[in-house]
């Protein structure tokens, strides 16, 4: 290690507190602590240290054990429990043959110790080691701060301009609507196919942005539920109507029991979710592919599958494509699990119900999306 370096760790320096009944002991951790160019509080019991921290959080704690009243592990236990000051190291101060002091107090959550007698450049080390320690975790909680502002920063303008793709959407697909009246019995075929084929990539795209608008509604808690009793086969099927007529060249099969399997839901985001489960098997289902959509009861849950014969996808990317910008890393490495947002609303929108969602699939073999409710008893009569 070059003597650059050296002289940087041993300029290390904070604040540190000073626990001990005994003034002598005090006295002494003080003078070795601020030769070495530390900032020392002194306190002369637990209680006492506990107003030190909350009226001036230190960066490293050096606790005796061995106090009247509340010792020292009671201290620590009450550090490592309060979330504001867990993260402070705390280093017990105990002789040398106290072992099981040691054992408890590291049981206690304390970080390190420093034996009695007090060996200079021990507790140099220790103390300089545990400040850095102290150091690195505020400087990445900042990050971390400064990451959330960002992030939110980045959701808001992404909120705002999606929502303001609404309308040119929406204007599209009326104009597109305009040109084929205004061209019945004008427009050939072909043209009138483009027409519809145009429009569909902009009902498509009006999905999309919708589910991102409503993703980030579900994020921030803020996506109103208009929760009612319903039978799921019934939504379920509707949801599947939905989206069915959308692609005739795969077969889609619902299965459902005869009795009504009744959850609390919104009936209208169900719906969507059963559509965007089932729109995903379609694009990526081979032509004379099948979709098996399955409703069952399961004890107190009802549970939705959606089995396609598509390519499946790697065990890997099972979990992080319901995440927002887990789709994004799978389609990088050539996985096609979904378009857009579809997948991270419908994991959203699952779990403001209480329910799960989850997929099993195997590459080459077809995957099956899977969604449970929890069930709600017979409707009143």
């Amino acid at each position: 290690m070059s003597e650059p370096a050296v002289r940087r760790r041993e300029a290390v320096t904070g604040r540190v507190l000073v626990v001990d009944d005994q003034e002598n002991n005090r006295l002494l951790l003080k003078d070795l602590l601020e030769a070495q160019g530390h900032q020392v509080i002194e306190a002369v019991d637990g209680a006492d240290a506990l107003r030190h921290v909350v009226d001036s959080i230190p960066d490293v704690v050096l606790l005796d054990v061995g106090m009247p009243g509340m010792d020292g592990f009671e201290v620590c236990r009450r550090l490592k429990a309060d979330p504001t000051t867990a993260a402070i190291p705390v280093l017990l101060v105990t002789a040398l043959s106290q072992r099981d002091q040691r054992l408890l107090g590291i049981g206690a959550g304390a970080n390190d110790y420093i034996t009695k007698p007090i060996d200079k450049s021990d507790l140099s080390l220790r103390v300089r080691n545990a400040i850095r320690m102290r150091q690195l975790y505020v400087e990445v909680e900042e990050q971390y701060r400064r990451l959330e502002r960002l992030e939110l920063l980045r959701d808001s303008l992404v909120h705002m301009i999606v929502h303001d793709l609404r309308s040119p959407l929406a204007g599209i697909r009326a104009y597109l609507d305009l040109i084929k009246l205004d061209g019945a019995g004008k427009l050939d075929v072909a043209m009138t196919q483009s027409i519809d084929e145009a429009r569909k990539v902009a009902v498509e795209m009006t999905d999309m942005v919708s589910d991102l608008l409503d993703v980030s509604r579900l994020e921030a808690g803020q996506m109103p539920l208009e929760l009612a009793s319903a039978d799921l086969g019934v939504v379920v099927a509707e949801g599947v109507a939905g989206v069915a007529g959308a692609s005739p060249r795969v077969s889609i099969r619902l299965e459902s029991t005869p009795e009504q399997l009744r959850v609390v839901c919104d009936a209208g985001v169900v719906r969507r979710i059963v559509a965007n489960l089932v729109g995903n098997s379609i694009k990526f289902t081979p032509a004379s592919g099948k979709i098996r959509v399955v409703v069952r009861g399961d004890g107190n849950e009802v549970k939705v599958s959606v089995r396609d014969t598509g390519p499946g996808i790697p065990a890997e990317y099972h979990e992080k494509i319901f995440e927002k910008f887990g789709q994004v890393d799978a389609a990088r490495h050539g996985a096609r699990p979904s378009s857009g947002l579809g997948l991270t609303f419908c994991k959203f929108a699952v779990e403001v119900h209480g329910g799960r969602i989850g997929v099993e699939s195997k590459v080459g073999e077809g995957s099956t999306f899977w969604f449970v409710l929890p069930a709600a008893g017979p409707p009143p009569r």
